[in-house]
């Protein structure tokens, strides 16, 4: 969003109003991602209860993003599925997955899926 304002400084004036809806756009997406999300949650934690609080319990330093991931991991999504959820790239989603292993302070070698679905 922050790249997408800065674009609209230099926006001309026939250009402007279009360059605004696509930002507003944008924003309701974003909203709706949140709730999606929040249902998501609800429906995941009545077939894996506690599944969040245990995983926020023991390891208070996740962010959201990372917590959403260790979810879709548990639901035995493959990477292709994960990062289109996620919106991001594969090359993202190995990154993640690397950075939330060194979160979870898991050895190196270690299978992150079996992880998480022991967890």
């Amino acid at each position: 969003m922050k790249q997408k304002i800065q674009h609209l400084r230099h926006a001309t004036s026939k250009a402007l109003p279009g360059e605004l809806n696509n930002l507003l756009h944008l924003i309701n997406y974003s909203f709706n991602q949140d709730k999606d999300w929040e249902h998501f949650k609800q429906m995941f934690e009545q077939v894996h209860q506690d599944f969040f609080d245990r995983l926020q319990t023991q390891y208070p330093e996740l962010t959201a993003g990372e917590i959403r991931l260790c979810a879709l991991i548990r639901l035995h999504l493959n990477s292709q599925d994960m990062a289109t959820i996620l919106g991001i790239g594969q090359d993202s989603l190995r990154v993640t997955r690397y950075r939330l292993r060194k979160k979870l302070h898991l050895p190196k070698g270690s299978n992150l899926t079996r992880f998480i679905l022991q967890f």
